[in-house]
């Protein structure tokens, strides 16, 4: 639960503090007019007692900055395997289905702890590496006990239920 505390300053002012403990240690952040500091313990108390996603410490909600140029990294990854040479359109169409399974759940977090959508021009290693521990640990059905939403993969396995599985391997071409 977050509280507001008035603290007077030194011009005559008063500053309004919202404080809550997360996570065992107090967090805080300070306002000029006690209705912004009410709308952001709304926030924090909606938010289980966590900083309001997307929110960044002293400075309220702020957009990420556009990247010129910058394009979807699901959209760059069908303009990819649309570019493709000397593969099959079965090879085609099972490489544009692994794209619409897998990457929408690819996500970038920047340096504040902020998720984004993945572009070419934001998109780190440990994205990947989040998304790539996401799979092998799976996402259980919160509706129903022991059933799956997705289920966990072991990247060490070459087949099924591997996260980097891509399915039966088809053979094309002359004589076969």
């Amino acid at each position: 639960m977050a509280s507001i505390g008035a603290r007077p300053k030194k011009d005559g002012t008063t500053a309004y503090q919202v404080k809550w403990r997360q996570d065992g240690e107090w967090q805080s952040e300070k306002f000029g007019d006690s209705d912004r500091a009410k709308q952001f313990k709304n926030l924090v108390e909606a938010h289980g007692g966590q900083w309001p996603h997307g929110w960044v410490r002293g400075e309220g909600f702020v957009e990420e900055e556009a990247i010129p140029g910058d394009v979807a990294f699901e959209v760059w990854a069908a303009r990819y395997i649309d570019h493709l040479t000397g593969i099959d359109e079965r090879t085609r169409e099972d490489y544009h289905r692994d794209l619409r399974i897998h990457l929408p759940l690819l996500r970038h977090t920047d340096p504040t702890g902020r998720e984004h959508p993945a572009t070419i021009g934001n998109l780190a290693q440990d994205d990947i590496a989040d998304r790539v521990r996401a799979e092998e640990k799976g996402e259980p059905d919160p509706a129903k006990l022991d059933a799956w939403l997705r289920r966990p993969a072991d990247p060490k396995k070459g087949g099924p239920g591997g996260a980097f599985y891509l399915g039966p391997r088809r053979r094309s071409g002359p004589g076969v």
